[in-house]
């Protein structure tokens, strides 16, 4: 009985030791397939919008009155809370790949996918914003929410040339 047992186990080892698996791709897939947008597009997207309908909040700052709500790989909505009984949806910037936002004096800093922008928000109160600075490749490439790695076919070597993933949708 024992000799079965290893015969069937040594073959096991034998059949299994013997297959060939392609290492390129990772052994789990993510559902979720990327967003992509060149990289000419990414830096003229910041802009400001009339009011949207809020639908995945994030994060939450408050300065001089406003309330900034980023909205995940979207962008960030503007709340006027100057009378907190009646707050006004003032307006939304666009900013695709967001998923972090601060703010400090009169600059909301955002990660516009894989760059650090710093915007100038003292005209805000005016609907007005201005792209202050950019700072190119800060952050490494968005990952898809389930974990995964981003599938071959779509890393940076595998897409157009200058094209960046700003979101993932499933």
């Amino acid at each position: 009985m024992k000799k079965i047992y290893y015969s069937i186990l040594s073959g096991l080892f034998t059949l299994l030791g013997s297959c060939d698996l392609d290492r390129s791709e990772p052994m789990f897939f993510s559902l979720y397939k990327p967003v992509i947008m060149a990289r000419e597009s990414l830096e003229r997207s910041i802009l400001f919008h009339t009011p949207e309908n809020i639908v995945s909040p994030a994060k939450i700052y408050y300065k001089d009155n406003f309330i900034y709500i980023s909205e995940r790989y979207k962008g960030v909505h503007l709340i006027n809370n100057a009378d907190p009984k009646n707050p006004i949806n003032k307006g939304y910037i666009s900013v695709p790949g967001c998923l972090d936002m601060a703010i400090k004096d009169n600059t909301l800093y955002v990660d516009n996918a894989v760059d650090l922008v710093a915007i100038d928000i003292s005209n805000i109160s005016d609907s007005k914003i201005i792209v202050k600075k950019r700072i190119k490749a800060t952050f490494p490439e968005l990952v898809p929410p389930d974990g995964f790695d981003i599938p071959l076919k779509y890393q940076s070597k595998n897409r157009p040339k200058n094209t960046i993933i700003v979101s993932w949708i499933k």
